[in-house]
């Protein structure tokens, strides 16, 4: 058996959640075929329909654990939650999607059970019974590291880099078993939630940003940037660059795109000025939507565009951003 954390805003789950469930299913081939996929879903008031979204995805079984106390993260409850669902069944595996929230919760979860915890995870193989060998990126992804666990005596917690997943294209005749409970925490948490601040989205790291606008080298010096940072606040996204970009120190390094970068999968992605090399297109080919913006026709970044634009960007990004500003208004 395996579990998913299926992670949600408001009852619509993220697509990290739909590929952790397809990485799921491979990784039940890989050891026999046997048991299912259940999806773990923490939440208050989700509707049958947002949870029926996760069967033609792949999950056999969804399970809901509906409380108050799940509006917002807090990571010692979510935690005791968790906890007690993985407690039961004896799943071999726990998979979760890298993120602010899981960073905190998955060593909670690992120290609770006494179970090893493998996290940034962007490959797995199952080298034998009863064991899986982990591949994760260290050294700024120089380097990739083999991390081995057993996971005999309860679950494996895998926590996988948002960016390698991919999800299976929805089955519309599948189905899940959906079982909803309620809950109550045993203890008083020590966290109290005081006020909601919304992030500004160009603050975002760019691995958690849903729009990503990008700039290479074409688009000049630092001041050549101005009209990126523009669009970026135009369009709600966060800002990214190349390599060359970065080495110049116009953006910092967490900024940085690509192999020796950071991998991103946005919703949308407009790349300006960007050549195509396989160093940057590496950290960003599993963006939804691609827009690239070049003077050059024959630029290799129009190869992975959804929609390719041969223009030079310092004349067109001034028109995009006024009509953007005109549509806003």
């Amino acid at each position: 058996m395996i579990r998913v954390l299926a992670r949600h805003s408001e009852g619509v789950f993220d697509e990290a959640t739909f590929g952790l469930i397809a990485e799921a299913r491979r990784l039940l081939a890989d050891i026999g075929g046997e048991g299912k996929v259940t999806a773990l879903v923490l939440g208050s008031n989700l509707s049958p329909e947002s949870l029926s979204a996760l069967g033609p995805r792949g999950a056999d079984e969804v399970l809901y654990l509906e409380s108050k106390a799940f509006e917002r993260y807090r990571g010692e409850l979510f935690c005791e939650a968790l906890c007690e669902l993985l407690s039961k069944g004896s799943p071999s595996f726990f998979l979760m999607a890298e993120s602010e929230e899981t960073s905190d919760l998955a060593p909670r979860i690992a120290a609770h059970l006494g179970r090893p915890l493998i996290n940034r995870v962007v490959d797995l193989k199952i080298p034998r019974k009863g064991e899986v060998l982990a591949f994760r990126p260290v050294l700024n992804g120089y380097v990739f590291e083999e991390v081995a666990a057993q996971c005999e005596g309860g679950p494996v917690i895998l926590s996988f880099l948002p960016s390698v997943l991919t999800a299976d294209e929805p089955d519309a005749a599948k189905e899940a078993t959906i079982r909803t409970e309620s809950w109550m925490a045993t203890k008083t948490s020590g966290v109290r939630l005081l006020e909601v601040i919304e992030a500004d989205p160009g603050s975002l790291e760019i691995e958690e940003a849903p729009i990503v606008v990008a700039g290479g080298r074409g688009m000049g010096k630092a001041e050549g940037f101005s009209p990126l940072f523009e669009l970026a606040e135009c369009l709600g996204a966060t800002v990214g660059g190349t390599r060359p970009v970065i080495d110049a120190a116009i953006l910092p390094f967490e900024r940085q795109i690509g192999q020796t970068g950071k991998s991103v999968a946005p919703k949308l992605i407009v790349n300006c000025g960007i050549s195509g090399a396989n160093e940057y297109t590496a950290g960003m080919e599993k963006s939804l939507l691609v827009i690239a913006i070049n003077k050059d026709p024959r630029a290799r970044m129009f190869n992975f565009a959804d929609l390719g634009i041969v223009a030079d960007v310092h004349e067109l990004l001034p028109l995009l951003i006024a009509r953007l500003k005109e549509i806003k208004d």
